[in-house]
């Protein structure tokens, strides 16, 4: 019954996406005890730091800021995805996978620059994930470089990201240098802007050490309980059956729904390549994680042709991210 509730397309499962947001951060907003530890925020800019002190004085206002956040961006996921159309049956359910998977790990249950991040990430997707092959747009593809850019004024790290950008011209476009040129001119637009301002305010040090701290910080160390470690063994499970069953059932669509499934499959195996590879990347890549993640798993829920192994899948996917916050 909850798999058929959440992957209906009614108004009111739009209602109830931020209940099961409030359901997951229970021990973060009403201070449950819960053994976990918090994770450090890497390396940041001063626009965050602002932005946190600005917060600090207000511990619920910022723990509420990015519940909320979350919530904006799985709406913006349904829109994203009732525009290109990830998946042929019209629901919301990736954005309340989306909502979950973003909370998965309690530690990230606060303002971290990543979280805010994604937004631009999402935006960035918006402008990239075109099919149009009769008209250049270089336009678009600044745009994509220059959300990620601004991206960066919160977490350095995303430059990263722009590799997601260059598979969408690999894979939905013809080859156009202009266009890779363009995305990565929007990219260094800001931080162009960024560098300048430091300069201007005698900062120059400061420069140095920014993009230093970028390559040469750690990512945080989260421990895990033996229960946590099979509900995330169990996550692991459903995300291998959704990428090989999402095959089979994305095989007989239509090529717009082919190449938007290859894509993020590529963006889920590339974040894991980061997590693995990448010494100042960490849990914290569980935020964008969600986003492709949250669309193959709802291809797979939906597209599931047996109803009762379906609910049985999606509950214990829900209980396991349960068990992993509370237990942790």
């Amino acid at each position: 019954m909850l798999l058929k509730l959440f992957k209906s397309n009614h108004p009111y499962v739009l209602f109830l996406i931020p209940l099961v947001g409030v359901a997951l951060w229970i021990p973060t907003l009403f201070n449950v005890p819960v053994d976990v530890h918090t994770a450090n925020l890497g390396s940041t800019t001063f626009v965050f730091n602002w932005l946190q002190e600005l917060l600090s004085y207000y511990p619920k206002a910022s723990i509420i800021f990015s519940l909320i956040l979350i919530i904006i961006e799985s709406y913006l996921l349904i829109w994203l995805n009732f525009k290109y159309v990830f998946i042929e049956n019209r629901t919301y359910l990736p954005a309340v996978l989306y909502v979950v998977f973003a909370s998965t790990l309690s530690a990230y249950q606060m303002l971290h620059p990543l979280l805010i991040s994604n937004l631009f990430i999402l935006l960035a997707i918006n402008k990239s994930f075109l099919l149009d092959n009769n008209k250049n747009h270089f336009k678009r593809y600044y745009e994509s470089g220059l959300f990620l850019g601004l991206g960066a004024l919160f977490y350095p790290n995303i430059y990263v990201f722009i590799f997601i950008v260059w598979l969408t011209m690999v894979v939905l476009r013809r080859f156009n240098w202009r266009e890779w040129f363009s995305s990565v001119l929007g990219i260094a637009t800001p931080f162009a802007f960024y560098i300048a301002f430091l300069f201007l305010t005698d900062k120059n040090q400061e420069v140095f050490y920014k993009l230093l701290a970028i390559f040469n910080t750690q990512a945080s160390a989260l421990s895990f309980s033996v229960y946590s470690l099979f509900a995330i063994g169990f996550l692991g499970f459903v995300t291998l059956i959704s990428l090989l069953m999402g095959l089979r059932v994305v095989g007989v669509k239509k090529i717009s729904i082919r190449k938007y499934y290859s894509l993020f499959s590529l963006f889920l195996i590339y974040i894991i390549a980061l997590f693995i590879m990448h010494p100042s990347l960490g849990y914290e890549l569980i935020m964008p994680f969600a986003i492709p993640l949250s669309i193959i798993c709802s291809i797979h829920f939906t597209e599931i042709r047996s109803k009762l192994v379906g609910e049985v899948l999606f509950m214990l996917t829900i209980l396991s991210v349960f068990v992993i916050i509370w237990m942790q």
